[in-house]
């Protein structure tokens, strides 16, 4: 689901998919992109990192889309959805920002198929315990 989910991103970089899930039942899911009424990076100038020259990786908050994971969170809290204990499912390893807001929230389990080259990414879920898992 999150494969397909990808697939509708607008992101001129990556095309990225997240569901979380708990009992079983899909509490939300997203794509990363825009702030809902926003433009797209294509129509007002272009991607902020690919002008920048910033490496996959690195400044995770330089972008002015919003990453899957993290609009999951937000829509959920929005809605008054509450996700500890779930489980997240990703197309890509969660960045620095998505994985601190993953540890708060208490998710149980992060599988992910593509890798992200973010080795203080790694340092999160290792500090917070999180369990991360690398599919297919």
């Amino acid at each position: 689901m999150a494969e397909d989910l990808a697939k509708t991103s607008r992101c001129g970089r990556n095309h990225v998919g997240c569901v979380m899930v708990r009992d079983g039942k899909v509490l939300v899911s997203a794509v990363n992109g825009q702030v809902e009424g926003a433009a797209n990076c294509a129509d007002i100038g272009g991607c902020l990192r690919e002008i920048h020259k910033i490496p996959s990786g690195t400044s995770a908050g330089f972008c002015y889309a919003v990453c899957a994971e993290t609009r999951c969170v937000c829509e959920a809290a929005r809605d008054g959805i509450a996700l500890r204990g779930a489980t997240v499912y990703c197309t890509h390893r969660p960045c620095i920002i998505c994985m601190k807001n993953l540890a708060v929230i208490g998710v149980d389990t992060i599988y992910y198929k593509h890798g992200y080259p973010d080795q203080h990414s790694d340092a999160i879920a290792q500090y917070a315990g999180l369990k991360v898992v690398q599919v297919g």
